[in-house]
Order: C-alpha cells, then sequence, then structure tokens
C-alpha cells in the first residue's frame, strides 16, 4: 500500500516535554517528525488512543521557533524499547 501525505514531513529530533491533559501527568520524550497536521514523537511509555495531550518543543538552536500545541493521540507504535507516539495537532498555543 503506497502512503501519501498531503505535506511534507520536516525531522524533528528535539526533546518534547508531553502533558496529559486531563491528569497533568507529564512524560518526556523525543520528537520524530512534524507537519502543519500532526507531531509524532518517541516516548518509554504508550499512551491510549484518544487522549488529549499538550506539547512543547524547545529547539536547541534559535533558528527553529519553539512549538507549543494541544493535539491528540491518534496511533501508538512499538519501536525499540518505546514507543512512536502520531499525533493530530488540535490547535496551537
Amino acid at each position: 500500500m503506497d502512503e501519501k501525505r498531503d505535506f511534507q514531513r520536516l525531522q524533528v529530533d528535539h526533546p518534547v516535554r508531553v502533558k496529559e491533559l486531563d491528569s497533568g501527568r507529564e512524560h518526556q520524550g523525543l520528537g520524530r517528525d512534524l507537519s502543519p497536521n500532526g507531531l509524532s514523537f518517541y516516548l518509554d511509555d504508550p499512551l491510549p488512543v484518544g487522549m488529549q495531550l499538550a506539547v512543547a518543543i524547545e529547539p536547541i538552536k534559535a533558528l527553529v521557533a519553539p512549538l507549543n500545541a494541544e493535539v491528540e493521540v491518534l496511533r501508538v507504535d512499538p519501536e525499540g524499547l518505546g514507543y512512536v507516539v502520531a499525533t493530530k495537532i488540535q490547535r496551537m498555543l
């Protein structure tokens, strides 16, 4: 099956702060890629599909703007010792 995307994805190798909106529980992850509609990142622990999160990326280099958004978990896939969490951006903060 060919995967077709509407937008090019940008590689994001920056730390990601993730906060569960319902519980306030926080996680530290590592960005994977970003598009105008979504963000994916690596986490040590899986998150349930449908969970609402606040995410923040503070790039190490000033060439890239910080990202703060509310997202919804669409998919969680095991990879290596952790998980790739794919999300849809609900709104920018």
